[in-house]
C-alpha cells in the first residue's frame, strides 16, 4: 500500500539471539537440536542468563557441551505462555 509502514518488529529475546548465534558459529553438528545437553549445564546457563543477561558462551563448559545451549533454546520455546504457533492460529497451521 501507498505510504503504509509496517509496525515495529518485536525484539528477539537476548537468550534466543545469543544461543542461536552461538550454535550457528560453533554447533553445526548432526542432531544439534535433537540431542539434549547435560541438565546441570542447562540449568547453570539459564541462571547466568537470568543474572547477567548475556553470559560468555565461549567458556569451556558450554563449548564442550554445545547441546546445553541448543537445549536452552528449546526450553525457552516450550515454556512460552502462548506457543510460537499461537493458539489463535493453530487451526490454520494444522
Amino acid at each position: 500500500g501507498a505510504g503504509v509502514k509496517p509496525g515495529p518488529r518485536p525484539a528477539v529475546p537476548q537468550v534466543l539471539r545469543s544461543c542461536t548465534e552461538f550454535v550457528e558459529q560453533h554447533g553445526v553438528v548432526d542432531g544439534i537440536y535433537r540431542l539434549s545437553g547435560v541438565s546441570s549445564n542447562i540449568q547453570r546457563l539459564r541462571q547466568e542468563f537470568d543474572a547477567a543477561r548475556c553470559p560468555d558462551l565461549r567458556r569451556a563448559v558450554y563449548l564442550q557441551d554445545i547441546h546445553c545451549v541448543s537445549s536452552l533454546c528449546k526450553a525457552y520455546f516450550r515454556e512460552l505462555p502462548n506457543p510460537l504457533l499461537t493458539f489463535q492460529l493453530y487451526d490454520k497451521f494444522a
